[in-house]
């Protein structure tokens, strides 16, 4: 009897949200010899997922007994705040809105309240996301720039200060993906930073990411361009939700992010399937 099979004999088949969508949320039990790659490997979900869904702080701690929820098919939830749209919603992973509402067993009339859990697959997840061409990274999230890299007057302290980095503003929970691909050097907290994700990237750049709500990747994991690495809190010294995201050139001198991403308003875009280029979205 094979890995699946004994997993639907595990399945607590959790409806969240029952109105809106039904997908499979089942526990696994570990066995012995299972890894997080190998119980990736066996039930076709990513390593981030595993670790977002189960708030891992150490993977390889992993033992005989422990359980694990896994969703099926592979996917990544999102709590409906206030003031949030199917369309808002959509360009926080980079999906197109009708598959989300499709995929959710919704129509684009229904009404979605604070609280509500809406299902995101992972097939549909940065669909809509610019891979850059001519720049070294992509947007880590889809957001709104609260504060530039530079001088400015900290928020918290009243002083003047170097901000080394770019806050991008978005809901609590909105995921975090890697701007380029890469080996996580650093997965933990740092001090002002928070909970703070650090990636060497193959391009000779690092890259972190700070203020984290929660981490869902864990030191030397490969990831890719646009995998799952977090999602935005705020952690650490900060007075909003949002991701610090920081660039350092390969002698660890930090760069003006802007200088390294795509225009704003490629943060979100729509392929066009019959010429196969993209337009920006807003």
């Amino acid at each position: 009897m094979n890995r699946r099979v004994i997993l639907l004999f595990l399945v607590m088949s959790l409806l969240l949200m029952t109105r809106s969508f039904a997908f499979f949320l089942v526990t696994y039990v570990v066995r012995s010899g299972d890894s997080i790659h190998t119980i990736s490997r066996d039930l076709d979900v990513c390593i981030s997922t595993i670790i977002d869904f189960n708030n891992l702080k150490n993977p390889s701690s992993i033992k005989a007994g422990d359980t694990l929820r896994i969703p099926q098919p592979d996917g990544l939830i999102y709590d409906v705040q206030s003031g949030d749209t199917f369309d808002y919603i959509a360009k926080l992973f980079f999906t197109p809105v009708e598959e989300l509402i499709a995929a959710n067993n919704l129509s684009p009339n229904s009404i979605i309240n604070p609280g509500q859990r809406i299902f995101v697959p992972m097939s549909l997840i940065n669909l809509c996301q610019y891979v850059p061409q001519s720049s070294p990274f992509r947007w880590p999230i889809y957001g709104v720039i609260s504060s530039d890299y530079g001088w400015r007057t900290h928020p918290v302290s009243g002083q003047p200060s170097f901000h080394s980095g770019l806050d991008i503003a978005a809901p609590e929970g909105t995921p975090i993906f890697a701007g380029s691909r890469g080996t996580v050097v650093f997965a933990g907290i740092n001090g002002g930073y928070g909970n703070m994700v650090e990636i060497q990237h193959d391009n000779g750049y690092v890259t972190r990411y700070g203020h984290m709500s929660r981490i869902s990747v864990y030191v030397g994991q490969r990831v890719e361009t646009g995998s799952l690495i977090g999602r935005v809190g705020t952690t650490g010294i900060s007075t909003g939700p949002h991701v610090h995201f920081e660039v350092r050139d390969p002698k660890t001198n930090t760069m003006n992010p802007l200088s390294m991403l795509p225009t704003r308003d490629l943060m979100y875009v729509i392929r066009r399937e019959d010429d196969g280029t993209a337009a920006g979205g807003k």
